[in-house]
């Protein structure tokens, strides 16, 4: 049994099969000490400690689905380094060295990144013990080649320089020395095919063993056969004493650099743990959100009420194996609240009942681990304090306890513990034993359950438990659907009504003969067998007018899409007539300008002799093209030598300056239409009636 202060026990972890969602989420980290991390993680019930964690998780995952171009995660982990720097006389090797370079690389690229995106505070808050510094970078790179050669640099000291220009020339010799050696042996014919070897990084002769008596040089080794020596030319015997006296120099030298080198990062100690402590946090936290990316799995709304509503919930581990077998997962919904606090769900075996307790069970241990779980993103989700399972046989042979002393155990255990923020998954509740007693215990267990205001969820087959859910205010019947039709189970969840357990459909799907069955059937009272009956009939029903709801919704969504589209094409065809009138009355107006000049010109004389009748009909076309351009304003106010105001006809003609009545705003007239005028006021056009107008002196 687990603690009473702590969320959950190992036995309910192993039944709800946590331990293997750590073991995927394990292997999407890059560091040993991320892995181990993620193999020990445990739920909680610290709900702002989780609710952080959580929205870390989901700004990583918003990062990767975004497919944004960011820092890498690979990275050696520094533990050796930072044992060695707590040593005061150790020294750093290259390659450790090397390990603080691209670390501290790795963490400024992420600190960069992050300054640029504050929208992810809570997961650039990891990085918060490091600082962006180029000062490690700079004093490792001034003595180590950190992008080509990955070795100490020619140049980190003079003494050093010194010593490679050695080592160079005094191998420059040898080549020569040996290149002179092997053409002369090689018209000699004394050597093999391979004429040349390496051993312990030297050049030698690959001499046939015939002739090495006369290969001047010292023997270094045969070949497995026999038939080959390998020799060192005589002529290169005291270089290459030379060179290995100068290599053994580079390597004390080398070692006094990064002695020096190890002096200085040890001013660093701090900061290169943070290194480590906030790369390998990234590092689960990365785990996390691809584990996420992998399961489909959101955030739903975090809710401080003891309340939860779940839409479309899968089982990952059921989903992965379904999608193996190319099957489909049904998801399930189900809620509990302060006014439905307990879930009784009944209905036939291999219907789905477990794997709803399952379902639920495990993602909330996901949940409160800081791990998003696969429902729809509309779900709302609270923390529990506790959470306690009892699924399956748990046989105990180490104490030689029977399944049901364990249950027993077990439910003394819960009844001890549970509280209003507790939450109980019962499998087959009061199973185990005869059933006339073990209903009768059951159901006053789950009374005791229920006053000490515990949420549960609960599979049963005793028509007394059903009865008594039915009776509670704060529980509810649940049942897993059943088609009557084809005998299978539909893996559905429906809230509201106990299910029958269709013993005897399930006993026939599963070979057992219609004889036996109806003799099975004759032995049943006849309350047992109405009450089987009435159960089979009513989901069968619900399930009938499920269907026809669903499909009087659809049909209502159909028709307000179609009044839509009516109601949109109405006011199309509305505005297009409009259109057209107008269009229509222009055209008219034109017709009538047209069929006027036609008139004048045909009225007008060419000759120079009718030269005063032409004038007369030009001024007549011009006075006309002046009255079609104005139009008058009865009525219109303005003031009289004596400062009183009188009505008189005003004309106004496009380009005419005008008054704004009311105020001291002066405009430009722009166009004329009836009895409304559009006016340019500055760079403001305004559209106003004749009696908002009055002449500008």
């Amino acid at each position: 049994m687990g603690n009473p202060g702590s969320f959950t026990d190992a036995q309910t972890l192993m039944e709800l099969q946590f331990h293997e969602i750590l073991e995927q989420l394990a292997q999407f980290t890059h560091s040993p000490s991320a892995a181990m991390l993620a193999s020990k993680l445990k739920p909680i019930n610290q709900q702002e400690v989780i609710a952080y964690q959580l929205t870390q998780t989901y700004q990583r995952l918003n990062i990767i689905q975004q497919r944004r171009t960011v820092p890498g995660i690979e990275f050696d982990e520094l533990l050796t380094e930072i044992k060695l720097l707590k040593m005061d006389d150790a020294v750093l090797n290259l390659e450790g060295v090397l390990r603080i370079y691209h670390a501290s690389d790795l963490v400024n690229q992420w600190l960069h990144f992050f300054e640029e995106l504050i929208s992810y505070s809570e997961l650039s808050e990891v990085f918060n013990p490091c600082f962006a510094t180029e000062e490690i970078k700079n004093l490792i790179s001034s003595v180590v080649d950190v992008k080509i050669t990955q070795n100490v640099k020619d140049d980190a000291t003079k003494e050093l320089f010194a010593i490679r220009s050695s080592i160079k020339s005094v191998r420059q010799k040898i080549n020569r020395n040996f290149e002179r050696e092997m053409r002369k042996l090689v018209k000699e014919g004394w050597l093999g095919e391979t004429q040349e070897s390496f051993l312990s990084d030297r050049r030698v002769l690959t001499v046939q063993s015939g002739f090495k008596r006369r290969v001047p040089g010292t023997v270094v080794g045969t070949s497995k056969t026999g038939s080959l020596t390998y020799i060192e030319p005589q002529v290169n015997r005291e270089l290459n004493h030379e060179l290995d006296c100068l290599i053994d120099d580079e390597r004390k030298e080398i070692y006094r650099i990064l002695r020096t080198l190890s002096q200085h990062l040890r001013s660093y100690q701090t900061l290169i743990q943070a290194y480590q402590n906030a790369l390998v946090a990234f590092d689960l936290i990365t785990a996390k959100a691809r584990l996420a990316d992998t399961m489909d799995a959101s955030l739903p709304a975090l809710t401080n009420e003891t309340a939860f509503s779940w839409k479309e919930a899968f089982h990952p581990r059921l989903v992965a194996a379904n999608q193996g077998l190319g099957k489909t997962t049904v998801p399930q919904n189900f809620s509990l609240n302060q006014e439905q606090r307990i879930l009784v769900i009944s209905g036939p075996n291999a219907g789905g009942k477990s794997l709803t307790l399952k379902t639920f069970g495990l993602l909330q241990c996901m949940l409160q681990s800081g791990l998003l779980i696969p429902l729809h993103r509309d779900s709302t989700a609270c923390i529990f304090q506790q959470l306690f399972s009892d699924i399956g046989d748990n046989q105990s042979i180490e104490n030689e306890l029977s399944t049901y002393s364990y249950r027993l155990k077990r439910m003394k255990y819960f009844l001890d513990v549970a509280q209003s923020k507790t939450v109980l998954l019962l499998d087959e509740f009061g199973s185990g034993s005869d059933p006339e007693l073990g209903a009768s215990l059951a159901e006053v267990c789950f009374e005791e359950l229920y006053h000490q205001q515990c949420f549960a969820m609960i599979t049963t087959h005793y028509a007394a438990i059903k009865v008594k859910a039915s009776e509670l205010p704060c529980a509810t019947n649940g049942a897993m659907k059943f088609d009557v039709k084809s005998l299978k189970p539909l893996y559905e969840l429906v809230i509201g009504l106990p299910g029958s357990s269709f013993t005897f459909e399930v006993a026939a799907i599963n070979g057992i003969s219609a004889r036996l069955i109806k003799a099975a059937t004759n032995n049943l009272s006849s309350d047992t067998k109405r009450l089987n009956q009435l159960l089979s009939t009513i989901q069968s029903e619900k399930q009938y007018y499920q269907k026809m709801v669903q499909e009087h919704k659809n049909g209502q969504i159909q028709l307000e899409l179609e009044l839509s589209r009516l109601r949109q094409l109405e006011n199309d065809n509305r505005t297009k007539a409009r259109q057209l009138s107008q269009q229509a009355e222009e055209q008219s107006k034109f017709v009538q300008l047209g069929q006027r000049f036609d008139k004048y010109l045909t009225r007008y004389q060419p000759s120079r002799k009718k030269q005063k009748d032409n004038e007369a009909l030009i001024e007549e076309i011009r006075n006309f093209i002046v009255k079609s351009r104005t139009i008058k304003q009865p009525g219109a106010l303005k003031k009289n030598p004596k400062n009183k105001t009188v009505k008189a006809n005003v004309d106004y003609l496009i380009g005419d300056k005008v008054k704004i009545h009311g105020s001291k705003h002066v405009g430009v007239i722009q166009a004329i239409e009836k009895h409304k005028i559009t006016v340019m006021v500055n760079s403001l056009k305004m559209t106003l009636t004749l009696d908002k107008l009055l002449p500008f002196p």
